[in-house]
């Protein structure tokens, strides 16, 4: 068994102010090649609804090793791993002709949209064959004792998909507006996906730096935290 490849090309509109794709349009490519993958298999969105099943996404690292000017041509490739218990693992790379740009791998967790219960990996009949995960490890995100409050984000209309929560690929976006990026882009980014953000929610974001690295907690109104982030800059 192969992984499922799809063609893309950085679009003008996809490119931040220094003129290099964003990061979420870096996830966006390689999250629509997976679901390309799934509504091939009949497991898309809609036909998942009706079967009262949705993938949630529970932790993302993604290593970007290059910058992406626009109009770079470029393969996505995904694939789901082997998994276990309630933990569905799905690895990603993005090529540019022969040369790797960007890696990553994530934990979904399949839950039952009526009961809200978790689906077992071995209770659920995938219909894409497994392959091993890519040397990428899905660490655990240890933020320091002390965040600052830097400020605070909507979720607002282009935030949001048809659950009328955040979507984890504008979840990049938000952490950006909270970075020196100037003349530097995102070369490693974590996420841990805690509890979803819906249209209209208010969140603080808390940033702290460690070692030069980034951390991030986003709080929802009610105290409980929806997100945590562990991002690395790199110059351009």
């Amino acid at each position: 068994m192969s992984a499922f490849k799809q063609s893309v090309t950085v679009d003008i509109h996809d490119v931040d102010y220094n003129g290099v794709a964003k990061t979420s349009s870096i996830l966006r490519y390689i999250q629509s090649a997976a679901q390309s993958q799934l509504t091939e298999k009949n497991m898309s969105y809609g036909e998942l609804k009706e079967m009262n099943r949705a993938f949630i996404l529970s932790r993302l690292n993604m290593v970007i090793l290059k910058p992406l000017p626009a109009y770079t041509p470029l393969t996505a490739i995904s694939y789901p791993c082997e998994s276990r218990g309630y933990t569905f693992l799905r690895c990603y790379e993005l090529r540019c002709e022969e040369d790797t740009v960007a890696r990553a791998i994530s934990a979904w967790a399949l839950i039952n949209t009526e009961s809200r219960a978790l689906v077992r990996v071995n209770d659920f009949n995938l219909p894409i064959s497994t392959l091993p995960p890519i040397d990428l490890a899905l660490p655990r995100i240890m933020l320091p004792s002390e965040l600052s409050d830097v400020g605070g984000y909507g979720v607002h209309y282009g935030d949001v998909d048809q659950n009328m929560h955040m979507n984890n690929t504008k979840y990049p976006d938000m952490y950006s507006n909270f970075l020196p990026l100037k003349d530097k882009m995102i070369s490693r980014i974590a996420i841990n996906y805690s509890s979803e953000a819906a249209i209209g929610e208010k969140l603080r974001v808390k940033r702290g730096e460690r070692d030069g690295v980034f951390y991030f907690r986003t709080v929802k109104a009610d105290g409980v935290t929806n997100s945590e982030a562990e991002i690395e800059l790199s110059d351009l």
